[in-house]
This record gives C-alpha cells, sequence and structure tokens, in this order.
C-alpha cells in the first residue's frame, strides 16, 4: 500500500472527477472495448435495463473518469474503495416518456468494494478512465411502497485504514514554536512527604475550558460521489408461499414458486434448499432441476417434515427455504435470481390433528350471510389438506369426502355429511363461496395494449382496475338445506362441479348457515382434487 500521506494527496488531486452510474441491458456488455477504441460517449448512450427484480444481483456498471494520469491512477487503486447503495422509492409517474420522480427514500442494501477490484483502467485523450461492475443484491423494502423504484448511488473515497493513519501521523508531533503548558502542582514536587513522587497537572485543566475542536475543513477529504440518471421500476420476479398439510405423524410443506406474470421470457429455477432447524429435509417431488418456467407458471415442491413428538410443541422451529434461479429476458438481459425465506413453523398452525374446530359468527341479518366472508375465514390460513372438519358446537360435525382427481371439463361429486349428536333440532343451509382473488392488470412492458377500460381509468386518474382470478371449477349447486334434523339424525348430499383447469383445483369455501340462530362459519379445509388432461 503506498504511503497513507502520499495517498491522501493523490486522492485530492483527483478532482475534478466524474462518476457514471449505469445498468447495460445486455449481461455480455464490455465498456472497456469501447474504451480502447476511444468512443467513451458510447458508455453513456448504451442502452439501459427498463426495470429491475426483487431479489435480484444486479449487475452494475460504475465509471470513473478523472484527468489524472494511467500510472499515477494505479498506484492510487490500492488506496481507495467504492461504496455502492441500492435506494428504494415510491415512483410517481409524471406522464409518457418523462422519467419517475422520487418520494422518500429506503435503503435497500450497500456493499463495499476495494479499489482492487476494478475491471480496467484505460486512457483516451486526455482522461484516464476506471471500470469496475461491482454486483449488489436487491431485496425487498420493509416498507409497503405501491410503485417500487430503485436507483443506485456510488461513493469513491480513501479507504479506512489510510485515513486512520494519514489522521494519526498528522499528530505524531507538537506544534512547533509553543510552550508546554504549566504544571500547576510543580510545588509540590519538593515536598519530602511526596517522596520524589512526580506529580503533574496542567493549568489547561484548570484555567481553560473549552468545547471540543471543530473539525478543520482541511482535514475533510471530500468523496467522489455518483448516482444513476433515473430510477428503475422494480417488481418481484417470483412470489413465494409455504403452505401446510397435516398428516396423523408427520407435516407436508409445499412451498410454491410462482413466476411473475410480467415477465417477458423464462426463469430457470437452479437449485431449492428447504431446511428445519438447520437441517435439510428430503423433498418428496424428484424434480430435475434446472427446471424452465414461463410466465404465470406456478411449480410446488413438497416436503415432509417427521412430528417430533405426538403432542404439538409450544416452541416455534425455524425454517428457511432458499431458491437460486436465473432469469432470461427477451430484451437480452440475464438476471441471478437469489431469494431467502426465514419464518418460523408454529405447531398451533400445523396441528396434526384430524378435525378443524371453527367457531360461529355473530348472528347476522337474513341476507347477511351471501355478502362476506366471516371473520374467521379470512384470519386463518388455509391448508386445504384434511377430509374431515368439526364445527365448534358439541356433538355437530360435517364430513367432507372427494375424489383424489378427475379430468378437466368434466364433472366430480364432494360429498357432505352432517351428524347431529345435540339434543335438538338443528337448520342449517350450505353455500358455496367462490374465490374472488383481485388480479391487477398492470405490466411493465410498453407492446402491452390496453382495453378502453384502462384508457378511460388512466383519463380520470383513476386507480387500477382489478379483475378477478379465473375461477378453477364450475359450481353447478343450489343452495343446499338441512332441515328440520333431528337429534341424532345423519344427512348426507353431494356438491356437484366442473373442474376447468388442469392442476390442484381451489374450491373455494363452503359456508354453513345456522338457521335458527343466523351465524355462519367458512370451511375453506375442502378435500384437494386434482384435475387431469383428458386422455386423447
Amino acid at each position: 500500500m503506498a504511503d497513507p500521506i502520499d495517498a491522501r494527496r493523490r486522492f485530492e488531486a483527483l478532482s475534478p472527477a466524474f462518476l457514471e452510474v449505469t445498468l447495460p441491458r445486455a449481461s455480455d456488455f464490455d465498456a472497456v472495448a469501447l474504451l480502447r477504441k476511444g468512443n467513451p460517449e458510447e458508455i453513456a448512450r448504451v442502452p439501459g435495463r427498463k426495470n429491475l427484480f426483487f431479489d435480484e444481483q444486479a449487475k452494475i456498471l460504475i465509471t470513473l473518469k478523472t484527468s489524472e494520469t494511467e500510472e499515477n491512477l494505479r498506484e492510487l487503486l490500492s488506496s481507495i474503495e467504492l461504496v455502492v447503495t441500492a435506494h428504494a422509492t415510491d415512483a410517481v409517474p409524471q406522464g409518457n416518456g418523462n422519467v419517475a420522480s422520487a418520494s422518500g427514500k429506503h435503503d435497500l442494501s450497500s456493499q463495499t468494494f476495494p479499489g482492487s477490484s476494478f475491471l480496467d483502467v484505460v486512457s483516451v485523450g486526455d482522461h484516464t478512465y476506471v471500470v469496475f461492475e461491482p454486483t449488489l443484491p436487491l431485496p425487498r423494502p420493509r416498507a409497503r411502497l405501491q410503485r417500487p423504484a430503485v436507483y443506485f448511488t456510488a461513493t469513491v473515497k480513501l479507504a479506512a485504514d489510510v485515513r486512520r493513519t494519514s489522521r494519526r501521523n498528522q499528530k505524531d508531533y507538537l506544534k512547533s514554536y509553543e510552550p508546554l503548558p504549566a504544571n500547576v502542582l510543580e510545588p509540590l514536587n519538593h515536598d519530602p512527604v511526596l517522596r520524589g513522587s512526580n506529580v503533574y497537572l496542567s493549568e489547561t485543566r484548570v484555567t481553560k475550558v473549552t468545547p471540543p475542536k471543530p473539525i478543520s475543513l482541511d482535514d475533510v477529504i471530500k468523496p467522489i460521489r455518483g448516482a444513476s440518471k433515473r430510477a428503475y421500476p422494480a417488481v418481484p420476479a417470483l412470489f413465494t408461499r409455504i403452505r401446510y398439510s397435516t398428516l396423523p405423524d408427520s407435516i407436508i410443506a409445499s412451498l410454491h414458486v410462482e413466476t411473475s406474470p410480467l415477465i417477458a421470457g423464462t426463469v430457470d429455477i437452479k437449485g431449492v434448499d428447504f431446511s428445519l432447524d438447520k437441517s435439510p429435509i428430503e423433498p418428496l417431488t424428484a424434480v430435475a432441476l434446472p427446471l424452465e418456467t414461463h410466465s404465470g407458471d406456478e411449480t410446488i415442491f413438497l416436503y415432509k417434515i417427521p412430528s417430533r413428538s405426538p403432542k404439538p410443541s409450544s416452541q416455534p422451529r425455524p425454517l428457511s427455504a432458499t431458491i437460486d434461479a436465473v432469469a432470461k429476458l427477451a430484451q437480452g438481459s440475464i438476471v441471478n435470481l437469489s431469494i431467502v425465506m426465514d419464518t418460523y413453523l408454529d405447531s398451533s398452525d400445523a396441528d396434526t390433528s384430524s378435525k378443524k374446530t371453527y367457531t360461529w359468527s355473530r348472528p347476522m341479518n337474513a341476507s347477511s350471510h351471501h355478502k362476506s366472508l366471516s371473520i374467521q375465514s379470512i384470519n386463518r390460513p388455509p391448508t386445504r389438506d384434511t377430509t374431515s372438519s368439526t364445527a365448534p358446537e358439541p356433538g355437530v360435525i360435517f364430513t367432507f369426502t372427494g375424489p383424489a382427481t378427475t379430468v378437466i371439463n368434466q364433472d366430480f361429486t364432494l360429498q357432505v355429511q352432517c351428524n347431529n349428536c345435540s339434543p335438538r333440532s338443528r337448520r342449517f343451509a350450505l353455500v358455496m363461496l367462490q374465490p374472488r382473488k383481485p388480479h391487477r392488470s398492470t405490466a411493465l412492458s410498453q407492446n402491452t395494449q390496453p382495453d378502453t377500460a384502462d384508457l378511460i381509468a388512466n383519463i380520470f386518474n383513476a386507480p387500477p382496475l382489478e379483475r378477478i382470478k379465473p375461477q378453477d371449477v364450475l359450481d353447478l349447486n343450489p343452495d343446499v338445506r338441512i332441515s328440520p334434523l333431528p337429534a341424532g339424525a345423519c344427512f348426507d348430499t353431494m356438491l356437484k362441479f366442473r373442474a376447468l383447469k388442469v392442476g390442484v383445483l381451489d374450491l373455494g369455501a363452503l359456508r354453513i348457515v345456522d338457521l335458527e340462530e343466523r351465524r355462519v362459519v367458512d370451511v375453506r379445509e375442502l378435500p384437494e382434487v386434482v384435475a387431469l388432461e383428458a386422455e386423447s
């Protein structure tokens, strides 16, 4: 490493210097080749990324331009460091073709790279260019942003150890031609009681009380700063969630990985690591990796977690999932993705009991049971893996049974059995509630043609329209009435559906209405039915 005093002098001589931060669209873009051809202005004109993805490893191109000679600059690079920071903002568009303005700032990640990590140093004319190509992870922001956008800042400064050494070297010697402060305890040095002990107390300690000396501007080394010219819209490339299905002796954990519908290209899932208590779990699905997925595809990985004891433990167990993927975009970019999910497996949420208990809602009006889901159903995470459920009223048991598989565009039935073990007669009604998941029609690509409704909404500055997600099944049932059901009696009925898609079908929720007390309960833990393609 160069002498700290000399390194500081050389760093101060870099000014004026300029830092340019860009994100080229092409992953194989070679900035050094352009500089060697004598075309440094082409770096600013290179096509850039249109948008970024959370959980990606962003590849950033940083160019330092200075008038210092190449020889002096190479000697200085070992004494400097590059700090790259990613910030998330809530971007507010100002119209077509205008750069989005940012409101607020949330730091995503920041990393420091040594100056020796440069790609190359190239001299072009009277200027010297240093090319850096760091990689920075983009985690998801903690704050909830309506339209998140990410921009980058870069800072070149002296390394921390060089700054400390240069500051320490400046304090090795006292200032010239200044006497030392007097010792106010000097007369006591001749006292025989002290037996020749040398006592010292500076007069500045008792006669002068001043605040700390402010930092001189001459001691401050001004860093070189730069930032990206725009904020890049950012969206998740993969949506992930973990669900649990219970068995008498184990828990089946399903890791759902859904490719964003905004992806224009493919996403290759390279590896999936699923661990509990920092111990790997053997998967149940033998999926050959890498797995190529497209926009809107959903991949489910199944894992079997053995129960440690018959009784559920009150202590949550740490659960971790890591997904490594590569997105190959149609615009020519190759993006590396790394998603890490850290959560806890709560035994109360994954009870190995074969029966589920529900709570009735408050008494409702005569026509209100069709309007919305009950509070208990909304707050409870869906599992939909059991074949029987128990209502909270003692002695009333509902059991649901369905086929394991069916064929698309064909009908299948769900058997419902109600056992009234209570001492009084009961009256119930069964109503199927189809899932209503809002699906926003937003896209980052400019090639997407909006429909008339979206154009009208944009003219009047209305919020984005929400479309209902297509249903997995077609409900072919009228409202079913179970009344009167005497004490000790049993009632069986069949619910009929038609499969509309291939895969695991979402039947929605079954609402049980108590016609006497006007209370409802929503059952989401219905049997899982898998729809297969019709054989040709």
